[in-house]
């Protein structure tokens, strides 16, 4: 059974001790995004306060108003480093083009998803004149923070390619933009087609591994002497 405390220090059996506020807002913004992202900037108060497991008032002691809270989620979604876990767990001891395999899959799942969020912010600020007020308020900040978290994607990417780093032809750090340009370029020719109301033209993924580790020219016939 656990204890905790009232406000003048008296033991309270059957209650948690309440999380720190970083914490708890943490843990606020977890449990509700699955819920932010299926009912997007409609979501409200009522159902929050449910999918988070705390009263609509413990909500607002945490975040100024719901469009903040939305927000919030939304910001902590699209963070680059959240990729950062699956990155490096890919076993480095696996072939080369498997770990490529499974750095396309994470990247394509990352951009997809946030290509999603985004949306829900377009619908913030359809709904809410103070968006447009608090995005340009948390605007330097959050640009920071994607920065941050754009460095640690990278950084997990010379992980996963380092065991391998003395077979490629251009420096690691080269290896991983060119690396990226092609997640990212893959991904936004699906989404374009998606726009168009156009089947997906992704390449498949064994295809996109061989051509960014043997290029698109076809082998060079060695004669015999």
């Amino acid at each position: 059974m656990t204890v905790a405390s009232d406000e003048r220090g008296v033991a309270r059996p059957g209650r948690a001790a309440p999380l720190p506020p970083d914490e708890r807002r943490r843990a606020i913004l977890d449990a509700v995004r699955p819920l932010v992202l299926a009912r997007g900037a409609s979501v409200t108060t009522k159902e929050l306060a449910q999918a988070a497991g705390v009263a609509e008032g413990t909500l607002f002691r945490v975040f100024a108003d719901k469009t903040t809270l939305v927000r919030d989620v939304v910001h902590a979604a699209i963070d680059p480093a959240s990729a950062v876990p699956e990155l490096d767990a890919i076993d480095r001891a696996s072939w080369l083009e498997h770990r490529l395999t499974r750095v396309f899959e994470i990247g394509f799942e990352q951009i997809t998803a946030t290509i999603r969020w985004v949306g829900v912010l377009h619908e913030l600020a359809r709904d809410d004149v103070g968006v447009s007020r608090t995005r340009a308020e948390t605007g330097r900040a959050w640009i920071e923070s994607q920065e941050a978290g754009e460095e640690a994607v990278r950084a997990a990417l010379a992980r996963v390619l380092e065991p391998d780093a003395d077979r490629f032809a251009r420096p690691l750090a080269d290896v991983v933009e060119l690396l990226d340009v092609l997640i990212v370029g893959a991904s936004m020719q699906a989404v374009n087609a998606a726009r168009r109301g156009r089947a997906p033209t992704q390449p498949p993924v064994a295809q996109l591994v061989d051509t960014f580790l043997h290029g698109v020219l076809a082998p060079t016939p060695t004669r015999s002497s």
